[in-house]
């Protein structure tokens, strides 16, 4: 039997056999404004519940911000969590250079935000025992790193750091509004266990968000399309009857 952890989306467990595998590496990923950071949220809350800390990296806002959000979408106190070490947040953006510089500054660069993204993970997880970790997002990271090999060797890395710490994490990924794939740089999704994809879809005038399990190992999973609702208790999906 294959360990599984819940989700924390309503009515998902039962389409992946139980919920994500124990220690693997998913991908969510969609669009702007698809329910990413509300999949993770409640991903990181349905942990707290089972007292499995959590540990949220963001790469690309603020941890004010972020939390706003996050009890702004479900009245979660976080603050409470965070002081009884069940959540922890932490912003790493990489620092753009204000003018052109060389191959090999913007190199080191490269290496000296890899370097500190693992550093803070390791530090992240250890510091609250984390059992659930969040990188939001992997986009960023493969916009800063432009080479296609080292963005996978770096990403590879980060991957394989996460399993061997045990922890059972979630990358998301932002789609362009142009593109039908299933991330920014086109790599993240090969090395991962398991691809969620959200999306709006146009429906009677309004436009609905639906769920799409796009590859999930060791799971036989539901191939169909679930419409999801964002409500204060977190994301739930819609029994179509």
């Amino acid at each position: 039997m294959v360990e599984r952890i819940a989700t924390g989306v309503a009515g998902l467990d039962s389409k992946l056999q139980g919920g994500f595998f124990k220690t693997s590496v998913n991908l969510v990923t969609g669009k702007t404004g698809t329910g990413k950071s509300a999949f993770c949220a409640s991903f990181l809350y349905a942990g707290v519940q089972k007292k499995e800390p959590g540990f949220y990296l963001t790469t690309e806002e603020r941890e004010e911000d972020i939390k706003a959000d996050i009890e702004s979408m479900f009245g979660w106190d976080l603050a409470a969590l965070e002081q009884r070490k069940l959540l922890k947040f932490l912003s790493i953006k990489p620092v753009f250079p204000g003018k052109r510089i060389s191959t090999d500054e913007m190199n080191r660069l490269i290496k000296l935000y890899v370097y500190d993204i693992a550093e803070k993970l390791d530090q992240g997880i250890r510091a609250v025992k984390a059992r659930r970790v969040v990188i939001d997002s992997v986009s960023l990271i493969e916009m800063f790193i432009k080479d296609e090999y080292l963005s996978r060797t770096v990403l590879m890395h980060l991957v394989e750091k996460l399993k061997n710490m045990g922890v059972t994490a979630i990358f998301t990924g932002t789609v362009p509004e142009t593109s039908e794939g299933l991330s920014g740089g086109g790599i993240i999704e090969y090395l991962v266990d398991g691809v969620i994809k959200l999306d709006f879809v146009p429906v009677a005038e309004e436009f609905k968000r639906t769920l799409t399990i796009r590859k999930m190992r060791r799971t036989d999973h539901s191939v169909l399309i679930h419409p999801f609702d964002i409500g204060k208790a977190g994301l739930r999906l819609v029994e179509i009857k």
